[in-house]
């Protein structure tokens, strides 16, 4: 039987822009990465469950576009997943800040500062310090807006582990 590699990537149109945000991420935020892959493995080798490291997309919290909406997101996650946030992609001038919370806002973690994303060449970032969130576990995140709206153009860049099963799926309870 054939080998699935642990990584499955894909290039995705974002933003009206073809970007390989995850080798960005790979090459300036390799820790990240290892400890989502060292997980899959923890997971298949412990559960025997085919799993898969890809990058964080629209569909794993049940959206269809990579915005993100201003205000709080509620995110308590499927067993057998892990979620490893590690930087931003904005192209929106207005995007603030990204607050994190464990659970439901019962404990505060720290902010990312995005306004400065925007203005960067290459409009992505890798933001410290970065949150790991594990099967079962919940989390809330707050994107924040200088200007009402409902959504900003930007994305949180993070790797996603999860039963082969499960690609291109939610991958909340």
């Amino acid at each position: 039987m054939r080998k699935m590699p642990i990584l499955y990537e894909s290039t995705e149109l974002l933003f009206d822009q073809s970007v390989r945000i995850y080798s960005f991420a790979r090459q300036y935020a390799p820790d990240a990465y290892e400890d989502a892959v060292a997980e899959a493995k923890r997971i298949a080798e412990t559960k025997g469950i085919r799993m898969v490291v890809e990058g964080f997309k629209p569909v794993h919290l049940g959206w269809t576009e990579f915005k993100l909406p201003v205000g709080e997101t509620f995110v308590a996650l499927k067993e057998n997943v892990a979620f490893y946030p590690v930087g931003i992609f904005s192209n929106d001038p207005d995007f603030d800040t990204v607050k994190w919370w464990q659970g439901a806002k019962t404990e505060y973690l720290f902010d990312w500062f995005t306004k400065s994303v925007y203005y960067r060449e290459e409009k992505q970032a890798i933001m410290f310090p970065q949150p790991v969130f594990k099967g079962g576990e919940s989390f809330t995140f707050e994107v924040t807006s200088e200007v009402p709206k409902a959504k900003v153009d930007a994305w949180i860049i993070a790797y996603v582990a999860l039963p082969a099963t499960m690609k291109e799926t939610k991958i909340t309870r």
